[in-house]
Order: C-alpha cells, then structure tokens, then sequence
C-alpha cells in the first residue's frame, strides 16, 4: 500500500495539469444539456469516492447531486427523470453490478458515463460514455486510485460549473489553486500519518473493534477508513455519520474499542470537538483525523485546508485525510506480519462473484 500512496500526488498532480484533456470530455457531455440532477451510481469504494465528493459537486454546480448503489439502482431507483445526468463509477470497470447499472440506465434512456480506471474494461461494452480518470490500473487497494479519483472528480465539478455559469472565474481559479495546494500537502500527510499509526500501532492492533466517523465529505472518508480496515486486517470496523453515531451506536462501545473521528471543519466542526470529548468518557482509544484545529494529542492535525472560504461547502483537504486510513491498514498488516488480503473468503469470492 505505500508504494501506491507514495506515487498518489504523482498522479493527481497529473491529472490536474492535464484538465482540459482529461477531464473536458465528460464536462462537456455534461454540459451539452441543462441537466437539474446528477446521479452517482457505485459500490465499494467507488462510492465512498462519490460520498466524499458529493457535497462538493452538489455546491459547485448548484443541482441535487445523489449517490446510490448499483444493485439498488437496478432494482429500485432507475426511476429518474429524464434531465437526471447518471454518472457509474468504477475503478476496474469489471464489476458485474456497475456493468448491469449502466445497461439499466441506458435502457431506461438517461445519458450515462462511467468513470474508470481502464477504459478497455468490460465496462465499456455497457454502453455509456466512458472516460478514464488517468490513475492507471495499477494500484493496491485503490492506494492511489482513492485520492486521484477524488481529484478528477473535483476538476469535473469545478470546470463543469465554470462553463454552466455558476461559478465565478475568480472562485474557479481559487478553487484550483486549492486543489493544487492539497496535492502538494500530501507527503506530508504521509508522513505524519505514518509516524502517528507508529506511536499508536499497540493500540491499533489490539483493538477489538474500530470505528470511524464523519460528517459531509468526512463521512465518505469515515466509509473508506472502515473498508480498508475490513478489506485489509480482517477487524472489525463501521463507519458512522456523526450524529446518528450518537443515537444508538455508542452504546456498544467498551474500553478497547477504537473510534477514529474526521473532521474537515465546516458547519459539523464544533459538534465533532464536542463529541470527541464526550467519547474519552467511554473508551481511552479515540483518534481524530482532523484539516483543521483545536483537539487533543489524540488527534493527526494535517493543518487546514486552504480550500475552505472559496466558495466550496465542502472541503478539498479529503484528498489528504485520506491517507491516515490507509496508512494506518498498511501499519497493521505490517505490524502482525499478515496478508491483507483474506484466504478464508476466497470460496465465498467465487461463489458470489462480483467482477467481470
């Protein structure tokens, strides 16, 4: 996994240079109509991905932005209007749901794309729009496949605004100079990632239970946290929106669970603080990811985002508090010398087969 973090800002650097190539496409399908809604369609952390952007694409392009996924939107949702914009996401663009959502949606007559990382996939005989996000196919439990699409989907939100006329030019440019500021943090967040998961592996690795949470972008965050730490040390982990973690889970916490809270400021910024204080009444093992300041020692401050104040109800720093999830999967694995990846479920994986 840390190879892949490693190369990340490579990669999203990249594709933020090469914008207009690589992103303009898809603006400009979009564009090509006034669509009043965009619908995300994907499952994994293809969604976590849509979940962590959507609040961001929501308050650029001033529509309703909603995330589902494939096999409900298959089954249940494919009932959307005809100016409903459907976007699938899909890092291999081999998963047999998302392949199934984009038939769906061609049937029922919606303009479709589909964001991947191999536009050769079997994806591509769905027949949507596809386009790359340009990480490669190449990864490692979508090390670097998280924040590179993250990335491409901030370029699309913001370009896609520009030319539909609700964003300033002045706020277009803040908001890439922002997102050029976030690429260039993240060595850095790496770095005090991996020497925070290295004061606090034993408590890591101890934990009988781990979990994660957010609140707007933070809770997709909160989603792929815990999906790494299912998919990659076996633990057990749930991700929680900040206030229902209040309203019910919390009465399952015991002293060696972990909780592992994000905060990327913005309107949820002071109920989290609250919150992280009432926590160390029911477990000592209470961390937080945090783009902003004001907590304990406990927490892995990456320093504020310089994307907040320009226009974004969102926080672009994501592309950042990212990296202490998989750090802190990878520092796991390594600490009890394991694979991450899990030999008893392979029976069950062919059974249930989910890629193409």
């Amino acid at each position: 996994m840390y190879t892949y973090i490693e190369q990340a800002p490579t990669v999203c650097r990249a594709i933020l240079d090469t914008r207009d190539e690589r992103v303009g496409g898809l603006v400009q399908l979009f564009c090509a109509r006034p669509y009043r809604r965009l619908h995300i369609v994907a499952s994994g952390s293809s969604y976590n991905i849509a979940m962590t952007m959507r609040d961001f694409l929501q308050a650029a392009l001033g529509i309703e932005v909603t995330v589902g996924w494939p096999m409900s939107y298959i089954l249940y949702d494919h009932l959307q209007p005809g100016d409903t914009f459907v976007l699938c996401l899909s890092q291999s663009g081999k998963s047999t749901n998302t392949i199934a959502a984009v038939e769906k949606a061609v049937e029922r007559g919606n303009t479709v794309a589909v964001l991947t990382c191999n536009a050769n996939a079997p994806i591509d005989a769905a027949g949507g729009n596809v386009f790359e996000y340009g990480s490669g196919t190449d990864d490692y439990y979508v090390g670097k496949g998280f924040p590179s699409s993250c990335t491409y989907l901030a370029l699309f939100g913001i370009m896609a605004a520009s030319m539909r006329g609700t964003l300033e030019d002045e706020t277009r440019d803040a908001l890439i100079d922002a997102l050029s500021t976030e690429i260039g943090g993240m060595q850095d967040a790496f770095e005090k990632a991996q020497a925070f998961c290295a004061e606090h592996i034993n408590e890591l690795v101890r934990a009988r239970r781990i979990m994660t949470v957010g609140i707007g972008g933070g809770y997709g965050l909160a989603l792929e946290g815990a999906l790494k730490l299912n998919e990659m040390t076996g633990i057990a982990a749930n991700a929680y929106e900040m206030e229902e973690f209040v309203h019910g889970p919390t009465y399952e916490i015991r002293k060696d669970h972990v909780v592992m809270l994000v905060d990327l400021g913005g309107p949820g910024h002071e109920r989290m603080m609250q919150l992280s204080q009432a926590l160390h009444l029911l477990t000592d093992h209470v961390f937080v990811i945090a783009a902003t300041e004001g907590y304990d020692e406990y927490s892995l401050e990456l320093g504020t985002s310089s994307g907040r104040n320009v226009g974004s109800k969102s926080d672009l720093a994501a592309i950042r508090a990212i990296i202490p999830f998989q750090t802190a999967a990878e520092a796991i694995c390594s600490k009890l010398d394991m694979l991450s990846y899990n030999l008893v479920n392979f029976d069950f994986e062919q059974e249930m087969k989910t890629k193409a």
